[in-house]
């Protein structure tokens, strides 16, 4: 008997065939699933997208949910008996490479300079710094963090890692912390990235006081979790000039409402949510590889790699 999935989200014709290509399966592709009729919805055992109580209450039969998300924090609702999987692995390089540039973006002020060569100005800048050299943090040591800290090292960079537990340290880190003593660390660093799950753990851990414990012109980078900054904090540290910059691809509240403080906090650099490049095709193969290759092994009757721990949050 053929097994019943629906798959949410806008899908090129060449994935759509991928998916139709699974063994025995009987797909429904939609962009709206919250217009999906009873018995549309009667039978469906796997769910791929994010998903609603009210959808979840109409499929009694679901057994197995994927994201394509690497985060997990708005399913973790979900009944124990339906095992929930996320896209983690999928983003890593990306999500780095959107951190090298914005890394880069403003150890080399190229901000200021654009804005300068709007005035058709001719100027130096000082405060340049040097990657090479400069010693990252990256808070997180995921697949995101650790993408990160790899390409750092490559670039010259002297590179540590925060995590909840410590294991062997990796060749390209030259010291791997737990959180408890990451403040010793911190007024040394001239990068701290963070790239945090939405967890109880991590919701407010960079606060005014953890911000001025970062030295005097260090850079701030987040694309984990907004809510991992305190955001009236931070517009406080950037408007004293404590930080060179912060760049931000997730902030609390997201989407940020227009005439917001922090869309004009001085040196603060937002970018939509977007270093995944899911949505912008970027990263989309190997979204679509990891979520294909779960949906394989559960119709295999497999354990799903990246099942989503409901004590951790990830």
């Amino acid at each position: 008997m053929a097994v019943k999935i629906i798959i949410t989200g806008h899908h090129s014709d060449e994935t759509i065939r991928r998916f139709n290509d699974l063994p025995d399966t009987d797909i429904i592709f939609t962009e709206h699933p919250e217009e999906l009729t009873d018995e549309e919805l009667s039978g469906t055992e796997i769910y791929v997208g994010d998903l609603t109580p009210d959808l979840q209450s109409r499929m009694p039969d679901l057994r197995f949910v994927q994201l394509f998300s690497a985060g997990a924090g708005s399913s973790l609702w979900l009944p124990e008996h339906i095992t929930l999987a996320n896209a983690y692995g999928a983003y890593g390089d990306s999500i780095a490479e959107h951190m090298l540039t914005v890394t880069l973006m403003a150890m080399k002020r190229m901000p200021d300079y654009l804005d300068m060569q709007k005035e058709q100005g001719w100027q130096l800048f000082k405060g340049i710094q040097r990657f090479e050299g400069s010693r990252i943090m990256s808070v997180g040591t995921g697949a995101i963090g650790s993408a990160y800290l790899r390409k750092a090292d490559a670039l010259g960079a002297v590179c540590y890692g925060v995590r909840r537990t410590v294991h062997e340290k990796p060749d390209y880190m030259e010291k791997l912390i737990t959180v408890s003593v990451m403040d010793e660390l911190l007024p040394e660093m001239d990068v701290v990235a963070l790239s945090l799950p939405g967890t109880d753990e991590s919701k407010g851990m960079f606060d005014e006081q953890r911000l001025r414990l970062m030295k005097k012109g260090a850079i701030l980078v987040n694309v984990g979790r907004g809510n991992a900054v305190v955001t009236d904090d931070l517009i406080k540290v950037m408007k004293e000039g404590h930080l060179k910059a912060a760049c931000l691809d997730v902030m609390d509240p997201e989407p940020l409402p227009k005439d917001h403080p922090l869309w004009t906090a001085p040196n603060v650099y937002i970018t939509p949510h977007i270093s995944g490049g899911y949505r912008a095709g970027v990263n989309y193969e190997r979204v679509i590889d990891t979520v294909i290759g779960n949906i394989k092994l559960v119709l295999e009757g497999q354990q799903p790699v990246h099942t989503v721990d409901r004590s951790l949050g990830y």
